[in-house]
């Protein structure tokens, strides 16, 4: 349990500069991914999403130590790939929840 909690409390210390970034990233693959959903405001659900997948992956990438943090382009560069990440992840999971929602029921039409 310590170590779950202290990954928690890992994650709610990531600072600010790299949650703007996962933001402003995820923000723009959202507007993009509302052309193909059927009900373009669900989007306000698809975000929270594709952020949480991100810092998540970006939390991964961290932990693992892949990179320096204290270099900016490196720095840039892994929180960058770790948005694109969690927007695949997130856009693969919501298809697939879309998916499991419609059935079987839609596939046979």
């Amino acid at each position: 349990m310590y170590v779950l909690l202290k990954h928690i409390e890992n994650l709610m210390a990531m600072d600010w500069p790299t949650i703007a970034v996962v933001c402003v990233l995820c923000a723009l693959a959202s507007y993009f991914l509302k052309e193909y959903l059927a009900n373009p405001p669900m989007i306000i659900f698809v975000y929270p999403i594709l952020v949480t997948l991100s810092l998540l992956a970006r939390y991964a990438f961290t932990v693992a130590e892949l990179y320096a943090p204290n270099k900016l382009d490196q720095w840039l560069l892994w929180t960058i790939l770790a948005t694109i990440c969690g927007t695949i992840a997130g856009t693969g999971l919501i298809g697939a929840l879309v998916a499991l929602r419609e059935g079987p029921s839609r596939r046979k039409a």
